[in-house]
């Protein structure tokens, strides 16, 4: 559900704690653990975010000032966004990433398990410089990437396909991944998919029924490809909301949000992509917003993937109704939740989810 302005109604901050604070907080925290000398000088939340929890802070020490995020669990069970929000895995993702690949995953400085401290686990990581292409209201409404010329986007297009290669080139047959494992969830990589997906609307919807994504999670089981392929690292949120370009957009400068980390197939995070600017660009159109049609479009994607891979990937449209079930199986979390907080705005069934027309042509085509 969007506004007029192309905001999501649904990304709402309500839940999160007075930034001052916290800074108080964590101040403290930095004494104990950092430097008794050192002072948050400055403290906010960022403008965008409805899933993460992060904390921008400059940290003064001995006349040397440095920017710093501290990426936090939520504070309580009813402000999850995920049912098994795990930062430890969330690090260890990371970790694993930053050691195999030259990317510029951020760096975990300290890993804070003590919920005392600040409500809830932590991290923290440099703050790195960068522009990352605007989510709310997305890119393709306003902003920077859709002022660039267009030799610029698709540029950058291919340096997202070019990231993601390196993060699945991080596989199980070459590195040790089997602390990344779910065996929780399925013995395949492809059914951790489809069960994750599940259990994240059995969770979040709240015993209401959303019929697209259960019609979505019959196909999904009904259709499952078969791969003898070594899994890999897939990245989970994989939007180029989530990079960091340099001015020019000729570099990353940061890889974030690893939240929604698995172990999986390229294909996964290739189709996420596409399926999350098709989701966008129906927003814009839906508001007679000519958007950016001729952005990350599947078959351009591709291609683009496999002259940095070299890889050729196959059965996109299954792995684009995982991406579209899991961001639809979100949005049910958003609705449930704006609705469990006395938001009686939001009617909850299929009207609710902005993804809900994605989904529902990719399962009918």
């Amino acid at each position: 559900m969007t506004g007029d302005s192309g905001r999501n109604v649904l990304l709402d901050t309500w839940w999160r704690p007075d930034a001052a604070e916290l800074a108080a907080r964590l101040g403290r925290w930095v004494a104990a653990r950092m430097s008794p000398s050192a002072r948050i000088v400055r403290a906010w939340f960022p403008a965008e975010g409805g899933s993460s929890f992060n904390l921008l802070f400059d940290l003064a020490d001995g006349g040397a000032v440095t920017p710093y995020v501290a990426r936090l669990g939520s504070p309580a069970p009813r402000y999850q966004t995920f049912p098994d929000e795990d930062l430890g895995r969330q690090v260890a993702f990371m970790k694993a990433v930053r050691s195999a690949t030259d990317l510029p995953v951020p760096e975990v400085l300290r890993y804070e398990r003590d919920r005392t401290w600040l409500g809830a686990p932590f991290f923290l990581t440099p703050r790195y410089g960068g522009r990352a292409w605007p989510s709310d209201p997305p890119y393709n409404f306003s902003g920077w990437v859709l002022e660039s010329p267009p030799a610029v986007r698709h540029r950058m297009q291919r340096k997202f396909a070019s990231v993601l290669a390196e993060i699945h080139s991080v596989t199980a047959d070459k590195y040790d991944l089997s602390g990344l494992t779910r065996p929780d969830l399925g013995e395949s990589a492809l059914e951790c998919q489809v069960r994750y997906v599940r259990l994240l609307y059995e969770w979040a919807r709240e015993g209401r029924g959303y019929l697209v994504v259960e019609q979505a999670l019959r196909w999904l089981a009904s259709h499952l490809p078969r791969r003898e392929d070594a899994p890999c690292v897939t990245w989970g949120d994989a939007r180029p909301g989530n990079l960091l370009f340099s001015a020019d957009g000729d570099s990353v400068t940061a890889v974030l949000d690893w939240e929604g980390a698995i172990l999986g197939y390229p294909e996964l995070d290739v189709a996420f992509a596409c399926v999350m600017h098709r989701y966008y660009q129906t927003r814009a159109e839906a508001q007679g917003v000519p958007g950016l049609p001729d952005l990350l479009r599947p078959a351009e994607m591709a291609a683009d993937y496999a002259e940095a891979s070299g890889r050729t990937l196959a059965d996109l449209r299954w792995y684009q109704v995982v991406g579209a079930a899991r961001a639809a199986a979100i949005q049910v979390r958003f609705v449930e939740r704006a609705r469990s907080a006395g938001n009686g705005r939001f009617a909850g069934g299929d009207q609710a989810l902005g993804m809900a027309p994605v989904l529902r042509e990719l399962i009918e085509t």
